[in-house]
């Protein structure tokens, strides 16, 4: 406890280590302390049938931080050019390049067909009218108090399991929650088939957490494996304690960067102002499952068109294959299917009994593909990515505010949520600290006196 850092962010994620790297050239102490034995939180990518898949987080945002730093640090991107849109329901698959076309194979009565046409018909108008180039425009911000659900009222039934499943897919939320803004975003783009808003990182979501990892500045350190359990505020200085499950360790920080989850900074900062904590709860985070699957299409080319296909009454709620109209080398597709409904199911990863019930799932939607599976791989988090919600998007101005020397930082403070919300709160806060970092250093008053900010 005799030295002082500067800075202890708290989650090797996108935002930490992305903060770190904004800091590069201002020579500070910098200690970012990730409780997971790797970097890059929910960018996890893994090798499946020899090549990078992705098993959270899918795309760079055009006109984001995100790709912005992808483009800093040389990061292989490939566009996303859906050309299809896709449903499954009671048994029957329908993938097509309209929206009549889609509805048309699916066994619905007429008056939900047609309903369900008129439906993705109004969305794909909306999104026309409140999107530019692949981006958002301010025309929409008037959407952000609506919610999908909003939408639904009058849907026939069959007809509004077909969009709920679609809402589950696209975001994290469901449409109770998703506001009609992001619906725009994580809904609507796909059925419009937009082709300038997704770029596809070729090595792996990942890929860039690592580089912004290999390019911080030379006296920051990254330590894995140690889960920050609590911490304690004085007058000048935080004390962070931190854990490796066989003993413990304390860190004392000028400033703390909160850039995990918002349940997990609640759970280590529990006595923090009560209107702090009200806003953590608003940015709910719940948990979701996915599992990605590696299928030799070869001699099934329509299969390579596929890009997002809503599920209904699956184990997950969408399939999206992220390079479609891709014919690889190797024959092969990975499909991704987004659990979101799903939540956290602890152990997965390692249970193949359970991969291969989500892998039969699969080929009930995908029936051709059967005997052609070569290779599967789970992930799950507990805390996923928040919910574009409108509670959320009023809460934000007390969800980014600081207290005292502890800041936050991630999808929960941002606007657009995701990694590339969290890469945006880096650069934020980095601007907070380069303010705050200027002024000079006060030395420790003797004897000084913590205030605990502790979950133990």
């Amino acid at each position: 406890m005799t030295d002082i850092h500067d800075v202890v962010v708290v989650g090797a994620g996108p935002a930490g280590l992305a903060l770190a790297y904004d800091l590069r050239d201002l020579d500070l102490d910098i200690q970012v302390l990730e409780a997971g034995t790797d970097i890059g939180g929910r960018t996890r990518s893994v090798q499946l049938a020899g090549a990078a898949v992705n098993t959270g987080a899918m795309f760079i945002y055009r006109g984001t931080r995100a790709e912005t730093l992808a483009k800093e640090l040389r990061q292989d991107t490939v566009p996303f050019h859906p050309a299809t849109y896709g449903v499954h329901i009671d048994g029957v698959t329908s993938v097509a390049g309209s929206t009549p076309d889609v509805v048309e194979k699916l066994p619905l009565p007429q008056a939900s067909k047609d309903a369900l046409v008129a439906f993705m018909d109004g969305l794909e108008r909306e999104y026309r009218e409140n999107v530019s180039d692949g981006a958002i425009t301010g025309k929409a911000a008037g959407l952000g108090n609506e919610t999908v659900a909003s939408r639904l009222e009058g849907l026939p039934g069959p007809a509004r399991s077909v969009i709920e499943a679609a809402v589950r897919g696209g975001s994290v939320g469901d449409a109770a929650q998703l506001s009609a803004k992001y619906a725009l975003r994580y809904l609507a783009s796909y059925i419009a088939h937009e082709w300038e808003n997704r770029l596809y990182p070729v090595n792996g979501m990942q890929d860039l957490p690592r580089a912004l990892a290999a390019n911080v500045g030379s006296r920051t350190t990254i330590t894995t494996g140690l889960r920050v359990h609590s911490i304690r505020e004085s007058e000048d200085v935080l004390e962070v304690t931190a854990g490796d499950g066989e003993s413990r360790r304390v860190l004392l920080a000028r400033h703390v960067v909160m850039a995990v989850p918002a349940p997990q900074v609640a759970g280590i900062c529990r006595q923090l102002p009560g209107w702090k904590h009200e806003a953590l709860k608003d940015a709910e985070t719940p948990g979701s499952t996915t599992v990605t699957i590696a299928a030799n299409i070869e001699g099934l080319p329509e299969f390579a068109d596929w890009s997002f296909v809503s599920t209904v009454g699956k184990k997950f709620d969408c399939i999206i294959n992220p390079q479609p109209g891709v014919r690889a080398a190797d024959g092969i597709v990975r499909f991704t299917c987004y659990g979101n409904s799903a939540g956290f199911i602890p152990g997965i990863e390692g249970d193949e009994q359970q991969i291969q019930a989500w892998v039969d799932d699969f080929l009930t939607v995908a029936p051709e593909l059967r005997g052609r599976i070569v290779g599967a791989a789970a992930a799950t988090w507990e805390h996923c990515f928040s919910v574009l919600s409108p509670k959320r998007n009023d809460a934000l101005p007390a969800l980014q505010r600081s207290v005292g020397n502890i800041h936050f930082a991630g999808d929960y403070t941002s606007e657009t949520a995701g990694s590339h919300g969290a890469y945006d709160e880096a650069r934020r806060v980095a601007q907070v600290l380069r303010a705050s970092l200027a002024e000079p250093w006060t030395e420790l008053p003797a004897g000084h006196v913590a205030t605990e900010f502790s979950n133990t």
